[in-house]
């Protein structure tokens, strides 16, 4: 590559180009408009307009978890910058790589009361790996290189760089860059892994629990090849969901308010329990005895960051790297111990069939709760219907609620068969942050139907991004239970406040079908069970037009047994 001289918003672009970025999801300020001019010149990065920033960076974490690849948002000054901040904390929270690009005002009136002037680098370094302002046009490109080394490497998080607007026209050099690319997988430390084996191994009852560090390091084969070799059950956090394909015997099941009566079983017996990437943090778990690996069993972490072993629960071996590399390590150290599973004959052994007894169990038992006539309709009753109507490789985002995650995220109930194929918030919990993600489903995997499954609460927050969905031909179908309610504080009004309910009702409902005509959706509310299935398949067919739909469905305030053990106040015994 030339030595040229462009702008500095020009040759930002131009990193972004060699870095592989293919979308930036923004909303332009005139701040900002010396880095739209780049984009305006790009050939190979498309930029999505956003009618709110907030969905900029939730559609920029969603590429993220998609692709493992860094997102990229653009904003302006001032407001336009701190509209991004709870999606930004959401990828904070989920380690989701990000790269901000976020203008301010010019250097020359810097802190003389300038128009939206806020010191934006200081508000997200909280939330951030790394925030900088960059005062040096000269330093962007190199400062932008290093974002994409920080976003990407050890456990992944966002970037935010500030720049003053009259950097932006500056003339800078440009040329024989060196693209950042992914960064090699840190291995771990031998003669802990050798320690990991040789527990696992003399475990009777081991698991494994796989959280979103599996699915980040994309370690799914070997993480299935250790738990057969084992023939250890797997429990899978919410963002770990499709680590392992849902429908492997050895796939039993979530933590905490996402468990069923298999998984809870499992973990409370297990004798060693080995977590891969998986935090066991506030909402898998509650810190409660009986949603923890139990006080007697080995607990082994493994995480690429070292400062989260023994950040939840204290385990007996820890150890840092790589997921992936760590998983390679173990299965060389299982094999060569000659004390593996042999090959071919999980499907006979005593913990598989028992596992596969109770799976069928529980689905029978969600069947006929799906099937009830209830009125309102039963929200597993959606749930269900959409797996059967949506194909296997549908990529589903799953938004903030009992019903929405309680239900939709848990297994059996809905099934994920691969990694990479769900939006899902962290345990920031942000509202509407799923649904805002969920178009960018499209511009990953084009040929793949995505839907969402989100609570009306949450859906509210998120409305805006339904025109985005329309103008960028991103047909995806948003799912709403509706209970005309903030649900699960609802409950904790309705029961721990002896009944003193405030603000978590909505007396005034949106038309979410209307709403979606007017955005050029298809829409369509549901209010009978009878009507499910073929709303789903109007849905399917309206996407398969290249239009995006809305479905509202009248749903009940039912909750699973999974919810009411999960929250103390239900004071359901576990």
């Amino acid at each position: 590559m030339e030595m040229q001289t462009l702008t500095a918003g020009q040759a930002i672009v131009r990193v972004l180009e060699e870095e592989g970025v293919r979308y930036v999801f923004g909303l332009p300020g005139g701040h900002i408009l010396g880095v739209y001019d780049g984009l305006f010149q790009s050939n190979r990065i498309r930029h999505i307009l956003v009618r709110h920033e907030h969905a900029a960076a939730c559609m920029a974490a969603a590429y993220a978890q998609l692709t493992g690849e860094p997102g990229v948002c653009t904003v302006t000054a001032g407001p336009g910058c701190t509209n991004l901040l709870t999606g930004i904390a959401e990828a904070y929270v989920g380690a989701l790589p990000i790269i901000i690009l976020a203008a301010r005002s010019g250097s020359n009136i810097w802190q003389r009361g300038a128009a939206q002037e806020v010191a934006t680098d200081q508000i997200f370094a909280p939330v951030t790996k790394w925030s900088v302002r960059v005062d040096r046009a000269d330093l962007l490109v190199d400062i932008v290189r290093r974002a994409f080394t920080v976003a990407r490497s050890g456990k992944p998080g966002p970037v935010l760089i500030d720049m003053p607007r009259d950097l932006l026209p500056q003339q800078v050099p440009f040329g024989n860059y060196i693209p950042v690319g992914r960064p090699s997988a840190p291995r771990p430390d031998p003669a802990r892994v050798s320690a990991a084996a040789a527990a696992l191994l003399a475990a009777e009852h081991p698991i494994i629990v796989a959280g979103g560090g599996a699915v980040a390091a994309d370690a799914q084969d070997e993480l299935r090849t250790l738990a057969e070799l084992l023939a250890a059950p797997v429990l899978t956090s919410l963002a770990g969901r499709g680590s392992i394909s849902d429908d492997h015997p050895l796939s039993v099941g979530g933590l905490g308010c996402h468990r069923n009566e298999l998984s809870k079983k499992l973990l409370g017996e297990a004798d060693c329990v080995l977590g891969i990437g998986a935090r066991f943090e506030e909402m898998e778990t509650n810190w409660r005895p009986g949603f923890i690996p139990a006080p007697a069993a080995t607990y082994i972490q493994v995480d690429i960051d070292p400062e989260e072993i023994g950040r939840s629960v204290v385990p007996r071996i820890g150890i840092v790297g790589d997921a992936r590399a760590v998983l390679t390590d173990l299965i060389a150290a299982i094999r060569d111990s000659g004390r593996a599973v042999p090959a071919g004959s999980l499907g006979d052994h005593p913990r598989v069939r028992e596992s596969l007894r109770e799976r069928a169990r529980i689905e029978a038992e969600a069947d006929v709760l799906a099937a009830s006539r209830t009125t309102p309709i039963h929200a597993l009753a959606v749930v269900r219907a959409v797996q059967r109507v949506f194909p296997r490789e549908t990529t589903v985002s799953i938004d903030v609620g009992c019903l929405a995650q309680h239900m939709g995220g848990a297994f059996p109930f809905f099934k994920i068969y691969e990694p990479r194929s769900t939006i899902v918030c962290s345990s920031f919990y942000g509202m509407g942050f799923a649904s805002c993600g969920l178009p960018v489903a499209r511009l990953v995997h084009p040929d793949r139907p995505a839907i969402g499954f989100v609570g009306d609460g949450s859906f509210q927050m998120a409305m805006h991004i339904l025109p985005v969905a329309v103008e960028h031909h991103l047909p995806v179908t948003w799912c709403i239970l509706d209970d005309e309610a903030l649900g699960s504080i609802y409950d904790i009004q309705a029961i721990a406040f002896g009944g003193r309910v405030l603000g978590t009702t909505f007396p005034t409902q949106p038309d979410f079908a209307k709403l979606a005509e007017a955005c050029g959706c298809y829409g369509e509310n549901v209010m009978a069970l009878d009507g499910v299935e073929d709303a789903l398949r109007r849905a399917k067919a309206a996407n398969e037009r290249g239009v995006p739909a809305v479905l509202g469905f009248k749903v009940g305030r039912d909750r699973l047994r999974n919810t009411l053990e999960f929250y103390p106040f239900y004071n359901v015994a576990s």
